[in-house]
Parts: structure tokens; sequence; C-alpha cells
């Protein structure tokens, strides 16, 4: 069971893997399982308690529990005495050794911050998350990512070529590469490795269609980085940049390296250079700091439609960060009201945005029947990433799962648009 982010979901996928190749037998049900995996996140306090409520309702019923991921990084051996039911505790950096911690008894794989998994198969269909780097150096006041997931540590260019050469023969059409800050690939490699040479060299991998890019910090948003996304053509237009918000006062709050000033050359920079590119965000309301002119701020900038898809989260002060020093910053009220108010600002915008495709033919990857019934197919077009942004509903057409088809826009919604195969 795999709890949290895109990243957390390939590990997931490693742990499957390794424990496939150590002849234990994956089964899809938990309640056909001897033993679960559960594994964690424990970036909020909110993801901690669905993490410990989850493992506490298998315990309940009777299955054996592994407790991996950031939850064990975040609370350490001290998890043995609160949850003593659980048969393993393995951190991050440890899933290698998993199959022989369960045959041998063991109860505690402290964290390893020194490689990034990979892995030959994926359970997402026509697409696959590849994690080409893991933890961050950034050290956000907010954020527990560095305690977590340690570092930056990246993955060598070869074996990322040989995951997703693995995933594309697998029938991934579609690589959606991601790291806590994507920009900074390669940082820790020496000269010469960088995203955008990575890009090129994925571009080549057979059957690899769709390249998207996910989670890039604005100050390594550069414009080496724009014009690999405009010169390669399996390159999407579409880009995942977190800002958080655009005050600077806020942002250096925050420690957001590059402040207010990365994210208007950011966005300048997408802007002048790539103007076709689709940008998702996300933006924090309620960090300490948070004023009315600064929450104005914030308002203005999303109300002139500079993000195609908007993420808006309430501040939570995570103890053992450096923003829960700075005291709780507005109430819980006001940070609810303001992710409100920024979210109807954004419908607005992203209904005027998608409105503006009805009647133009774009191309989708056909992803499989819409989940609430069988007449209707969904698949997402190059601007829609997947989990996070809204589908292509069809109404009219068939196609293999799996494929590309040329759709025309009959119909628009807030976040989701209807079309025909033509």
């Amino acid at each position: 069971m795999s709890l949290g982010c895109p990243k957390n979901l390939v590990d997931s996928e490693y742990i499957r893997e390794v424990l496939g190749q150590s002849g234990f037998e994956t089964v899809s049900d938990p309640a056909e399982a001897d033993t679960v995996v559960v594994n964690t996140c424990a970036f909020l306090s909110s993801a901690v308690e669905e993490s410990v409520q989850t493992m506490l309702e298998l315990l309940g019923e009777g299955r054996e529990v592994v407790c991996a991921g950031c939850l064990v990084s975040r609370y350490g051996a001290e998890l043995l005495a609160e949850l003593p039911e659980v048969r393993l505790f393995a951190a991050p950096g440890t899933y290698a050794g998993l199959a022989s911690a369960l045959k041998g008894g063991a109860r505690f794989l402290p964290a390893r911050f020194d490689g990034v998994v990979g892995r030959r198969f994926a359970t997402t269909g026509p697409f696959a998350y590849v994690k080409v780097s893991e933890g961050c150096s950034n050290r956000c006041a907010y954020c527990l990512i560095p305690e977590l997931r340690g570092g930056l540590v990246s993955k060598p260019v070869g074996d990322v070529l040989n995951e997703c050469r693995s995933l594309a023969e697998g029938g991934a059409k579609e690589l959606v590469l991601v790291a806590q800050d994507l920009g900074s690939y390669g940082f820790d490699l020496g000269r010469g490795v960088r995203l955008p040479s990575l890009l090129e060299k994925i571009a080549s991998v057979p059957g690899v269609e769709w390249i998207r890019l996910m989670y890039l910090h604005p100050a390594t948003t550069t414009p080496a980085v724009v014009e690999a996304m405009v010169d390669i053509p399996q390159v999407v237009p579409y880009i995942d940049l977190p800002i958080q918000h655009v005050s600077d006062k806020v942002l250096g709050a925050m420690g957001r390296k590059g402040g207010a000033v990365a994210v208007r050359k950011a966005f300048e920079l997408l802007r002048t250079r790539a103007p076709q590119v689709w940008i998702r965000s996300t933006v924090m309301v309620g960090h300490p700091g948070e004023g009315k002119k600064a929450f104005a701020e914030l308002q203005d900038f999303i109300s002139r439609g500079h993000v195609d898809h908007l993420g808006v989260f309430s501040y939570s002060p995570e103890e053992g960060t450096k923003s829960a020093a700075l005291g709780r910053g507005p109430s819980r009220k006001v940070k609810e009201d303001r992710a409100s108010r920024i979210m109807e600002i954004q419908q607005e915008v992203s209904r005027a945005r998608l409105g503006s495709l009805v009647g133009r033919t774009i191309r989708v990857l056909v992803e499989g029947y819409h989940p609430e019934t069988e007449l209707l197919l969904k698949g997402r077009a190059e601007f829609q990433a997947p989990e996070v942004d809204g589908h292509v509903i069809i109404n009219e057409g068939d196609a293999p799962f799996g494929s590309f088809s040329e759709v025309e826009i009959t119909g628009a919604m807030e976040y989701d648009l209807v079309g025909r195969i033509v």
C-alpha cells in the first residue's frame, strides 16, 4: 500500500520487485495477504495520522504489517515502542535488504541516504514515474524533506536510461520525471551532467513519446531547461513549478531560495521563450508572516492567470522545522478562508483556459474507461499530468487503452474536457 506522493510510488514498485525476486508472491487485495507493506508518508502531521491509521486498521484485520518510508525516517527507533505489533520498520534507502530482513527476523532498518531506487516495471499503465534524484539540499524553513530523505543524490545517467528503456519496453508511452527538485539534477555528479542533457538522452529511448517534468524549483528553472523543453519534441509543453508564494516577505520567512526574484524570473522566462507551456504550481497560504498585504499580492498574481493548474495548501507547523519556531501564523479559519479564496479565483482561470480549447482537435493518451462508467473513456492531453490535473472525457469513438488518439474537444468544465475521437 503506497501512501503519499509519486516518488513514494516509485519506491513501492521497487519494493514489490525486490520481494518478488526473493520468492514473495504479490496479491492485489490486502485481505488476501499474509503481510502488507505500507509505504508511509510523514511530510505533514495529517500524513502521519493517515499512515498510522492505515497500519492500525490492517493490524486489526489480522494482517502482518511492514512499515516502510518517511514515517520511519521521522520518528526512528521510537516506533518500536509505539507500535510493537508492526513486524518490521524499514526507512528509505534500505529496501534492497527487505527480503533478508523479513526472513532473518530484523525489526528496524535505519535510513540510508546514499542512492536512488530504480525498477523495471510500473503499475500505472501507459505512463510511469521515473525518480531521477533523491533528497533535497534547499532546506526550506517549513520542510522536513532533508531530514526524511537526506540531501540531493542524483541517479547516474546510465541507470536512469536503463530504467527508462525497461519501462518503455513494458508499455509506458509517457515518462514523468520526478524529484524533490528536478532542476537540481546532476549538481552532485560533476560538470556536464544536468537536466537538459538527461532529457536529450531519454528522448532517444525507443517507445518514449512523452516526457513530463514535475517539481522544478523556480531558482533552478534555467534558460537551458526551458530551451530543452522547446527543442526536444518528446518533452511535453508542461512544467510543474511550485512557487509557494509571491510575497518576498513570506518567501523570505519560508527560506525559499531566490525569493520573489526567482519566481518572477522563472515566469518571465517561460512566458517569453515558451509561451505554449502550461504551468502547474503550488502555493501555501497562512505561513507566519503572511499578513493581509502579502495575501493580496498572492490573490492578484493568481487572478492574472499566470498559472494554468494550481494546488493550494494551508500551512501546517511541523515539529522540527524552522518555520514552527516562528509561531502558528494566521488562525486555522483564516487559512481555510484564504485557501478557498485562491481556489475560487483559480477555478475561473481554469474554466476560461479550458473553454478556449472547445472546437480544437488535440492529441490524447487514452488511459482506459472512465471510473464511473464503461460507456465513456478517459485520457489526458499534453497539458494534463497524471493524478493531479483533469482528464479528457471521451463520449464518442473508441481506441485501444495506452494508445494516442486525435480528439475534438466539444465541451469544457472547471478541470475536465469532453471530446470525441476523430
